[in-house]
């Protein structure tokens, strides 16, 4: 009784995906076993059926035909399992990403260091957030909402919305003649813009 508990603690010990890979492993080669088995007993069978047997079981124990046979039956069953295991787990390929620059501390671990991603992970938006330019210009930070849109990308600033917070910023500088400029571009992309039907 003591080695049938060592058995099971052994066997316990492997991961989940192990003991299902060797339950699934030693029922092939018992459906294997009894499949040949079946066949030898059927060569006792009387009459046409135990001739049929016996024929499957001469060309079955053929050297030839046998190896063969058994490579084309394990190349099949391999290119399978590998199908249902990428259909599974999806591609290969993953993506990698990785922080590396003179502003990463020293002390962070290594496993912090990289993340992997089966799917490609979407690019970081560099443009500040324009909430921020917003609450800027609600605090009357002035220089804080001018250095932020001067962060954005030059084709950015053409956007409908980023061309009504450079109007508003104008017009809180006073700069009022380049604020009805922008005004005219904003009437030009966005006619439906809530300041362009204020009839400014």
């Amino acid at each position: 009784m003591s080695g049938i508990f060592r058995s099971e603690d052994k066997f316990m010990a492997f991961s989940p995906s192990q003991r299902k890979s060797l339950t699934v492993g030693l029922g092939l080669i018992v459906a294997a076993a009894l499949i040949v088995t079946l066949i030898w007993a059927g060569t006792y069978l009387p009459g046409f059926l135990g001739e049929v047997f016996s024929i499957v079981a001469g060309i079955m124990w053929t050297p030839v035909l046998l190896d063969i046979s058994l490579f084309v039956l394990g190349l099949a069953f391999v290119l399978w399992l590998n199908h249902h295991r990428r259909k599974r787990e999806g591609d290969e390929y993953v993506y990698l990403e990785q922080i590396e620059g003179p502003g990463v501390p020293d002390d962070l671990p290594a496993e912090a260091r990289s993340a992997v991603f089966r799917e490609a992970p979407e690019p970081l938006d560099d443009r500040p957030d324009l909430a921020a330019i917003e609450g800027a210009l609600a605090l009357g930070d002035l220089p804080a909402a001018t250095g932020l849109l001067l962060d954005l990308p030059p084709e950015d600033l053409e956007d409908p919305e980023v061309l009504a917070l450079r109007i508003d910023l104008a017009r809180r500088q006073e700069h009022h003649e380049d604020a009805r400029d922008l005004l005219a571009k904003l009437r030009l992309k966005c006619p439906h813009h809530p300041l362009c039907s204020r009839g400014e």
